[in-house]
C-alpha cells in the first residue's frame, strides 16, 4: 500500500505508453490508407465509417484512460485522509497516557519484560500490571504485539 501512496502513477506506465503507441498506429495507418492505397480505393461511404470507427476507438481509450487515472487518484486521497486520521488518532490517545505509563510503554517497546521493567523502574509486579492495562485500554490494544504495531 506504502509503494502505491509513495508513486501513484506507477499504475498508469501502461496507459502511458499505450495512448501515445495507438496514436501512433493510428497515424500509420491513415498514412498508408491516404497516402498509399488511396489511388486504388473507391472512396464511399464505407471507407469514411471506417476512419471514423478508428477515430472515435481512439477517443474512446483516451477516455478510458482518463477515467481510471481520475478514480484511483479520489481512491488514494481517501487513503491518505483515512492514514492521516489514524496517526492523528493514534497521537490523541498517546496524550491520555500519564508519565508512568509513557516510561512503561517506552520499556515495553524497547522488547523489556516485566521483571526487567519492574527492576528499572523500582516498581511491584502488580504496579506494572495496571500500568500497562491502563495502557491497553487507552491504546485499545489487548496485547504488546499489537502495542507494538499500533505505535511503531
Amino acid at each position: 500500500m506504502r509503494t502505491l501512496l509513495a508513486n501513484p502513477d506507477a499504475l498508469f506506465r501502461f496507459q502511458k505508453i499505450l495512448l501515445p503507441s495507438y496514436a501512433l498506429l493510428f497515424i500509420g495507418a491513415a498514412y498508408i490508407l491516404f497516402g498509399e492505397v488511396a489511388n486504388k480505393l473507391e472512396w464511399n461511404e464505407s471507407v469514411y465509417v471506417l476512419m471514423l470507427l478508428v477515430m472515435a476507438s481512439f477517443g474512446i481509450s483516451f477516455a478510458w484512460a482518463r477515467i481510471e487515472y481520475s478514480k484511483v487518484r479520489v481512491l488514494m486521497d481517501k487513503l491518505q485522509a483515512k492514514e492521516t486520521e489514524k496517526e492523528s488518532s493514534l497521537q490523541h490517545r498517546l496524550n491520555q497516557l500519564s508519565f508512568k505509563e509513557k516510561e512503561v510503554l517506552n520499556y515495553i517497546l524497547a522488547g523489556k519484560s516485566n521483571k526487567e521493567i519492574c527492576d528499572t523502574l523500582f516498581i511491584e509486579h502488580s504496579t506494572l500490571k495496571s500500568h500497562i492495562n491502563h495502557t491497553y485500554k487507552k491504546l485499545e490494544v489487548n496485547s504488546r504485539k499489537e502495542i507494538v504495531s499500533v505505535v511503531k
